[in-house]
């Protein structure tokens, strides 16, 4: 039975949900005639509700529950990466608003939308059973899919939606037959039941987790299941492609740690190894050619795919910390660099040039902040100190190597240093260039400002004081 204690402690799913509702309510409230009010109201509505669920959040770090008839659980591994994802969508939010008046597609049900794709994600995060994966995995993926095709008057971008529609619509029949196998095997969904039930590896077992797993490394756009990334992230507006490049691809990774820990799936770590080498190699060599800045992002984190693979060669406490920590330098530098690329897009007149490297030549010159700022985020994901992004990639190769995988660290380190080239190729191109095209100065973009700075000053923080996450990291296990 579901009871008042279940409601209690669930307190921040509750909030998302419900200010999903109500913003889908004040947009019928305001009369067309004031969509300008209606849209700045909803705007602070949503940092305020975002703000009132990570506060009640850390609330949840010290429980240890299963809620909901053994449906959801609360603990601090959920709790933390919670809190992640929470604050992710709000520097999605923040960075969002001058993007979508300056593209007029300012209208209420984005905010909607962002916020039942976060309650997705919380769902997937917090899921203890199967069918909770699926229904997050589903609203996240629903969401995504009308987020990426929100520019409805540009081609690329409807092109991007039906894409990413089509190929995870294929992959949810991999999901579900996966589940169906498991479920066929174990008699039961859940985890808690298939953890006490100490399942023997029998065929229909393995294909069935094979399957899952197949669907995992699709949504987290790991090798093979790629393909749709560079195309998806190209098209969608580039605060979408922000988050769902960095908060997405957290809600999936969190939910591949609750699925290889409840499977035990430590005896496979010559397929992650395989899976991880080859998503670096893919996305390190592929991004060398790229033009287009959002394609090259793309491919690069395809790359930062197989870069946190690695951390699930055999999951245990310290492999669990390093993926965490990751993943939280990740967001901010992976969502910092696209708000930056969205304020740069709103400066570029000529729509041709838009999201082209030839668009940020000279940008040091033009807009000194915006350069600084994205060189930050192009170091830490290069993986250069003293931002986080150095310590990411320290703490998983790290992981590999105390699991006497050390020439899968020694190739992601290789790999790694491969990608510095193309970081190192915008930042040239931003500061040893001369401005080239018409440049529009009007630009609002006090927000995203923030955002960006939000961003860098904690990749800066977290990389010259990593315990700053640690020290949470540390409490889960």
């Amino acid at each position: 039975m579901i009871n008042y204690l279940d409601f209690a402690n669930s307190v921040p799913l509750l909030i998302i949900a419900a200010a999903g509702l109500i913003i889908m309510l004040l947009e019928t409230i305001f009369p067309k005639g004031r969509k300008n009010a209606s849209e700045t109201a909803i705007f602070y509505f949503s940092i305020a509700a975002l703000a009132a669920a990570v506060a009640y959040s850390f609330m949840d770090i010290t429980k240890n529950l299963i809620l909901y008839n053994q449906f959801i659980r609360v603990n601090t591994l959920t709790t933390v990466i919670n809190i992640v994802l929470v604050a992710g969508i709000f520097l999605t939010v923040l960075s969002s608003k001058s993007y979508l008046e300056q593209e007029k597609i300012n209208h209420g049900e984005y905010y909607s939308l962002l916020f039942f794709s976060l309650l997705g994600m919380m769902l997937m995060n917090q899921a203890n059973d199967l069918i909770i994966v699926f229904v997050g995995l589903e609203l996240m993926s629903i969401c995504f899919y009308v987020l990426a095709g929100f520019m409805r008057k540009r081609i690329e971008s409807n092109e991007s939606a039906i894409k990413y529609f089509l190929l995870g619509a294929f992959v949810t029949g991999f999901l579900l037959l996966g589940i169906a196998f498991i479920y066929g095997y174990t008699g039961s969904t859940n985890y808690t039941a298939i953890a006490n039930a100490h399942p023997q590896k029998d065929t229909f077992y393995l294909i069935g987790l094979t399957l899952v797993f197949i669907a995992f490394i699709f949504k987290t756009g790991a090798f093979p299941l790629q393909m749709w990334i560079p195309d998806v992230y190209q098209g969608a507006p580039t605060v979408v492609t922000g988050m769902m490049s960095s908060v997405g691809k957290t809600a999936a990774f969190a939910a591949m740690i609750s699925f290889f820990s409840i499977f035990a799936l430590n005896n496979i770590p010559i397929v992650v190894a395989i899976v991880a080498i080859l998503t670096m190699l893919y996305g390190n060599v592929v991004a060398l050619v790229q033009t287009n800045i959002k394609r090259l992002l793309a491919y690069s984190s395809i790359a930062h795919a197989g870069y946190i693979m690695v951390g699930f060669l055999g999951i245990n406490s310290f492999s669990i910390h390093a993926v965490i920590f990751y993943l939280v330098s990740y967001i901010l530098m992976q969502l910092g660099a696209f708000v930056i690329i969205a304020m740069v897009e709103e400066k570029t007149v000529d729509a041709k040039e838009r999201n082209t490297l030839e668009s940020f030549k000279g940008l040091g010159k033009a807009s000194p902040g915006l350069a600084v700022l994205l060189t930050a985020f192009l170091f830490s994901l290069a993986g250069i100190p003293p931002f986080a992004g150095f310590w990411g990639k320290y703490y998983i190769f790290l992981s590999a190597i105390q699991l006497n995988f050390i020439w899968v660290a020694i190739v992601g380190i290789l790999l790694s240093l491969v990608g510095v080239y193309y970081y190192i190729k915008v930042i040239l191109y931003m500061w040893f260039y001369e401005p080239v095209g018409e440049q529009n100065e009007s630009i609002r973009a006090d927000f995203s400002y923030t955002a960006a700075v939000i961003s860098v000053l904690g990749l800066f923080a977290f990389g010259v004081y990593p315990e700053l996450v640690l020290k949470y990291v540390r409490t889960i296990l």
